[in-house]
């Protein structure tokens, strides 16, 4: 998994690339925190260099949202491939995240 982060306004727009999976949790969480504490009206996770997502990866982008609703802050997923976006609607995703395509 790597990352790039570029916030501008009142956004944090970060590119994820890579797999996201359990190997990663714990570089995501410290990446996770350090990227919090700008907060901003939004977060929004390019997921389209995403190569595989599994469980673990699934459960990183929940946090994130979680994180994010405690000051208000929207997590929007956008562009994932097409085995991200059956991941993320097997899991319902859809049905909590905005995702763009």
């Amino acid at each position: 998994m790597q990352y790039t982060v570029d916030i501008k306004d009142n956004s944090a727009k970060i590119k994820i690339t890579g797999r996201l999976t359990f190997k990663f949790h714990r570089e995501y969480k410290e990446f996770l925190d350090e990227l919090l504490k700008n907060k901003v009206g939004s977060y929004e996770f390019d997921l389209s260099g995403v190569e595989f997502i599994d469980s673990a990866g699934l459960g990183m982008l929940l946090i994130a949202k979680q994180k994010a609703q405690v000051f208000n802050a929207a997590v929007v997923l956008q562009r994932p491939p097409e085995n991200v976006r059956r991941m993320l609607e097997v899991a319902k995703f859809d049905k909590i995240f905005t995702i763009q395509s």
